[in-house]
């Protein structure tokens, strides 16, 4: 009998062009007189176009992507392999290790079974309800990263109680549901992600610039935020869903078990410690990884050892690395100041023209943001909205506050890393991602942004 030889898709061409003009640009600095710039964007077109299409397994992608900057010298390696000492990275280790400990032990399962008791068993309403329990906890929890981490096993969970095996759309659906509303509503709220903060600093270090609590979320988080769950929740259920049919199982016990108890105890443990992180300056990472530490701790952990040899899924790890590093050398390289310099000279900016010029700037901070990921690009666009202030005629306030929905209608999934935490703990493939973000692209551009603008306009906002 033999093998037969897999037949190539449009994926596999996607990601074989991408490598030829990839490797066109890396050797840029045999024909050009810019080393940095054209290299880097040849390796990070190349991770890219494979990550969103899946040609390539994503931490194939992502070790290409280590080697070949490397071995080229298009960053040096601080910062080619920066994604291993980066926090992201060693939050979602700790992440894969506490949602290993939430299966075995059985609190997953009871979560679940209270949260469908609350909830109708169909695929809509469990989808929306871990969108909008992720929407809640970014009002209390300022860590996108450690929501997460959270909200993933959860999801897993409850997807095995619904019956949809791993591998299978339904249950990638219910993950992306949490992973996105973590994550992406949050963007309009103020102290509840990294990205909010590097903007908001970056305004006031740069132009002086600042802004309020209620302000900035009260503009940004009824419709960009909000309104656009109310959209992604049915989405998703269009994309993803299907008919629960759980397995015969034995009811829930009453009787909470010594392993649930103690792993209860380490999560409260470490919710407290993320929801207050401003006050004793801890990262989450460094949370999650000591309550990794605690469960496998004899004597007070339910986790043998061996789970870092078994359970660790070190290819979703190595993603979660390489897009980091993505980021870092693109910064270094100067690739986002050159593409941002790049799109200044060349998209016409047009004067005092209102939903025209609101959709310039989205398009200008959406461009960066897909090179350079979100915690890079807003202190990227900051430096240079001067020059479009000048250009369009806007304050200058207007044209800050204008590329914030970049950061919440985007089309890749590697360009929020916390969405990509929560889809690498929960196993699903970066082509499913794409595929739900894309399609909520077209309808954010087409119905998010229009009313957006106009409540913008409202608020006195967008002049």
């Amino acid at each position: 009998m033999t093998d037969r030889i897999p037949r190539l898709t449009v994926a596999h061409y996607s990601g074989l062009l991408a490598s030829l003009i990839g490797a066109a640009l890396i050797a840029a600095p045999l024909w050009t007189d810019e080393p940095g710039v054209l290299p880097a964007a040849g390796i990070i077109l190349f991770a890219v176009v494979n990550w969103a299409t899946d040609a390539l397994p994503p931490h194939i992608t992502a070790l290409i992507l280590f080697l070949f900057s490397a071995v080229f010298a298009i960053a040096p390696p601080d910062i080619v392999f920066s994604g291993f000492h980066a926090s992201a990275t060693w939050l979602v280790f700790g992440g894969f290790v506490i949602s290993v400990a939430v299966h075995r032990s059985g609190l997953g399962a009871r979560m679940v079974q209270a949260l469908m008791i609350h909830l109708p068993g169909r695929y809509l309403m469990m989808a929306g309800g871990l969108a909008i329990a992720g929407m809640l906890l970014s009002f209390i929890m300022p860590s996108a990263s450690g929501r997460a981490v959270m909200m993933a096993p959860l999801a897993v969970a409850l997807a095995d109680q619904l019956g949809f095996h791993e591998n299978t759309r339904a249950r990638h659906g219910l993950v992306l549901a949490a992973g996105w509303g973590t994550t992406v509503p949050a963007f309009g709220i103020l102290p509840s992600n990294v990205v909010n903060m590097a903007f908001v600093g970056a305004a006031e270090g740069i132009h002086g610039i600042g802004f309020t609590y209620f302000g900035y979320t009260f503009l940004n988080y009824p419709v960009v935020g909000f309104l656009g769950a109310m959209i992604v929740i049915p989405l998703i259920a269009i994309l993803f869903g299907a008919k629960p049919e759980p397995r015969g199982k034995a009811p829930l016990q009453t009787q909470w078990s010594s392993a649930e108890r103690r792993l209860m105890g380490i999560m409260l443990i470490a919710l407290a410690l993320w929801m207050t992180d401003s006050l004793h300056g801890t990262s989450p990472a460094w949370i999650a990884l000591g309550a990794a530490l605690l469960c496998v701790t004899p004597g007070i952990g339910i986790l043998p050892a061996s789970v870092f040899s078994k359970d660790i899924n070190y290819g979703a790890w190595l993603f979660v690395a390489g897009v980091i590093g993505m980021g870092a050398i693109a910064n270094h390289s100067g690739l986002g100041g050159t593409m941002g310099d790049w799109l200044l000279a060349n998209v016409p900016l047009t004067k005092d023209g209102g939903i025209v010029t609101f959709y310039e700037i989205f398009a200008i901070s959406a461009a960066v943001g897909m090179v350079t990921t979100f915690p890079a690009a807003p202190p990227i666009v900051t430096s240079f909205s001067d020059a479009i202030a000048q250009a369009t005629g806007w304050p200058l306030q207007s044209v800050l506050l204008a590329q914030v929905p970049s950061w919440m209608i985007y089309p890749f999934p590697h360009e929020a890393p916390p969405v990509a935490m929560a889809m690498a703990v929960g196993g699903v493939p970066m082509r499913e991602g794409f595929r739900l973000l894309s399609v909520y692209f077209v309808f954010g551009v087409l119905i998010i942004l229009p009313l957006q603008y106009f409540w913008g306009r409202l608020l006195g906002v967008y002049l």
